[in-house]
C-alpha cells in the first residue's frame, strides 16, 4: 500500500506547472520505505516516512489550482499509516521525544484531512464532512494543556492565528477532537500562506476578498470579528492602513478587531502539566515553556499563576 501511494504522490507532484521547483518528497518516500523494508520494527523509519508523506501533501498544496483532493489525501493515508506504526514502536506518551513527535504529526496529518474537507464545504461545513478522528489520536498532556490555555484566551467567536509545530497541533486539537471553543475559528499561518484553495475558502466565507491578498488578511480579518495571535510568534503581525486599530497584548495572545470581550484573568490559566513535564524532561517541555515565558513578559500576572504551579521567575523568565 505504501509503495502504491509513494507511485501516486511521485507521479502527480512531477506534474507542477512549469517553472514550479521539483519535489523532494518523492525521494524522501522512497529512502523511508528503503529503511523500513529492511527493518520493519524501525519505529524511527516509520518516522521518517511519515514525515515525508507530509511533506508530500503540503508540497501538493500550491499545485492545485482547484479544489481536487486526490493526489494530498494519498499523502496523507500514507502518513496516517506511518505514523500510526511509528507511535507503537517507539513507546507510550513521555517515553521518547521520537514517539510524542509521531503523536503531533499524526495530529497534523488530521488537520490536513479538516482543510480538505473546508476546500469543499466551507468553514461551517468542513468540520462535519472530514469525519471524526481515530480514538487514539492523542497528544502529551503538556501539549493538550496548551491548546486549552490558547483557546480560552481568545475572544468569543474570534480566530486564532498559530505559528507552527508547537500551538498549531496543539490548538487544532483542542478545537477539533476535543470540541473545545467551537465559536472559534483557526488558521495556522503557515497553511494559510501555502495552501491557495483552502486560504481562497476561507476568504470567501470571512467575506475578506482581495483586502486580504498577502498578509494583510489579519487586518482584513479584523475588521469583522476579533482575531488573537498566538504568543508561538515573537511579535504580531502589522495592522496596515488600519487608523486606530492595534494589537492588545493579553494572557497568551495578542488581540484586534471589534467586540473582544472582557479579558480572561491569568489565574483562569492552568500549567499543571507543564509542571510534570519539566520535572520529567519531557521532550516538549522546554518548546511550550519558551511560548509561556514569552507571554508572561508582556503580562506579568502570569507570572504569579506559573508560581502557584512550582515554576519558578528564573524558569520562565520573569523579570527579564
Amino acid at each position: 500500500m505504501a509503495t502504491f501511494l509513494s507511485s501516486v504522490l511521485a507521479a502527480a507532484l512531477s506534474q507542477a506547472p512549469g517553472g514550479a521547483p521539483p519535489s523532494t518528497a518523492p525521494d524522501a518516500i522512497a529512502a523511508a520505505q528503503a529503511r523500513v523494508a529492511r527493518d520493519s520494527a524501525d519505529g524511527r523509519a516509520w518516522l521518517a516516512l511519515g514525515r515525508a508523506y507530509l511533506t508530500a501533501f503540503e508540497e501538493a498544496q500550491p499545485r492545485r489550482a482547484r479544489p481536487d483532493s486526490s493526489t494530498p489525501r494519498a499523502a496523507l493515508d500514507g502518513a496516517e499509516q506511518a505514523l500510526t506504526r511509528a507511535a507503537a514502536l517507539l513507546g507510550p506518551a513521555g517515553a521518547s521525544a521520537e514517539g510524542d513527535s509521531a503523536r503531533v504529526l499524526r495530529v497534523a496529518g488530521w488537520s490536513g484531512r479538516a482543510r480538505l474537507a473546508v476546500d469543499g464545504g466551507g468553514v461551517r461545513a468542513g468540520t462535519d464532512v472530514w469525519g471524526p478522528p481515530p480514538p487514539d489520536l492523542r497528544l502529551t498532556p503538556v501539549l493538550e494543556e496548551l491548546g486549552e490555555n490558547l483557546l480560552r484566551a481568545c475572544p468569543t467567536d474570534g480566530v486564532l492565528v498559530t505559528a507552527g509545530d508547537v500551538d498549531t497541533p496543539a490548538a487544532w486539537y483542542l478545537r477539533f477532537v476535543r470540541g473545545l471553543r467551537p465559536d472559534l475559528g483557526l488558521v495556522p499561518l503557515a497553511a494559510w500562506r501555502g495552501d491557495p484553495v483552502w486560504r481562497q475558502r476561507l476568504a470567501a466565507d470571512w467575506k475578506i476578498g482581495t483586502r486580504g491578498a498577502g498578509d494583510g488578511w489579519v487586518a482584513a480579518l479584523a475588521q469583522h470579528r476579533p482575531v488573537c495571535v498566538s504568543m508561538a510568534f515573537e511579535r504580531p503581525p502589522p495592522l496596515p492602513g488600519r487608523a486606530g486599530m492595534q494589537w492588545e497584548p493579553r494572557p497568551l495572545v495578542w488581540v484586534a478587531g471589534p467586540e473582544q470581550g472582557d479579558r480572561v484573568p491569568s489565574g483562569d490559566f492552568v500549567f499543571a502539566a507543564l509542571k510534570l513535564a519539566l520535572d520529567a524532561h519531557e521532550a516538549w517541555a522546554q518548546a511550550v515553556l519558551l511560548v509561556y515565558g514569552r507571554a508572561a513578559r508582556l503580562t506579568p500576572t502570569l507570572c504569579e499563576t506559573l508560581a502557584t504551579y512550582g515554576i519558578t521567575g528564573d524558569t520562565v523568565g520573569c523579570g527579564t
